[in-house]
C-alpha cells in the first residue's frame, strides 16, 4: 500500500462505538471516534527501517480511535521527538528482567528496537525492531506478563490492521478505554464498532 493511500484511509476513517455501561449492560451509548494526525517535523531524522522514514514523512503522529469527549484513544504512534521518553518508560519495565530473559524477548534482543508509540494510559508500548532478521517489524509490549507480540511486518501494515480490526484486536482496544466524562464515574465497554467504510465488528468479554 502506498503512503498516499494510507494517508487517505487514516484521515477519512471514522465511526462509532456502541458501548454498554460496565455492570449494567442494559444502559448503552454511542461514542464517536476519529484519528488525530499530528504535523510532520521535517528536521527530525528517522531511520530507513521498515518504511518508517516514509511513514514519518507523511504523518507526524497518529492518535487512533480518539474520543474527544473523554480523551480516550486506542493507540498512539508518537512523534519521533517523543521516542526517547517512551524508551525510558519501557526500560522501567525491562529492568525487572535478567540478561537471559532480555535476550529471549525479541529476535535480536529488546535493546535492538525503537519505542515508537503506546497504548495510552496502559504501560504498553509499540516497538519497531532495529536489527537482525526481524528489522523493521512491529511488536507490541504488554507489561502484564512482560510479553512481546509480533503485530506486523512494517509500520504501514500495522496501521492498516488498526484501521480494519478483527474482533480480537477490537477487544484488546476496548480493554484500555472507559470513556469516563467529566465528574462521572460511569465506565463503558465497547460492544460493537461501526465505521464509515461499512465495517461492523463485535468484541468479546
Amino acid at each position: 500500500m502506498s503512503l498516499d493511500d494510507l494517508s487517505r484511509m487514516v484521515r477519512e476513517h471514522s465511526g462509532t462505538f456502541l458501548c454498554h455501561r460496565i455492570h449494567d449492560e442494559e444502559i448503552t451509548k454511542c461514542v464517536h471516534f476519529e484519528h488525530v494526525v499530528g504535523p510532520v517535523a521535517e528536521e527530525v531524522d528517522v531511520p530507513e527501517l521498515g518504511r518508517l522514514r516514509e511513514f514519518y514523512a507523511t504523518f507526524g503522529s497518529i492518535l487512533f480511535y480518539h474520543d474527544e469527549k473523554s480523551g480516550d484513544a486506542g493507540r498512539y504512534l508518537a512523534h519521533p521527538s517523543e521516542w526517547p521518553g517512551l524508551e525510558g518508560e519501557l526500560s522501567g519495565w525491562l529492568d525487572m528482567l535478567d540478561e537471559d530473559e532480555r535476550d529471549d524477548c525479541l529476535p535480536g534482543g529488546v535493546d535492538a528496537c525503537l519505542v515508537i508509540g503506546e497504548t495510552p494510559q496502559s504501560g504498553n508500548y509499540i516497538l519497531v525492531q532495529s536489527a537482525g532478521d526481524a528489522a523493521g517489524q512491529v511488536f507490541e509490549f504488554d507489561h502484564d506478563g512482560l510479553e512481546f507480540t509480533h503485530c506486523a511486518n512494517d509500520i504501514v501494515e500495522y496501521v492498516h490492521k488498526l484501521l480494519r480490526p478483527d474482533g480480537r484486536l477490537l477487544t484488546d482496544i476496548a480493554s484500555h478505554m472507559r470513556f469516563v466524562e467529566g465528574d462521572s464515574t460511569d465506565q463503558w465497554w465497547i460492544r460493537e464498532m461501526k465505521d464509515n467504510a461499512g465495517l461492523v465488528v463485535e468484541t468479546s468479554e
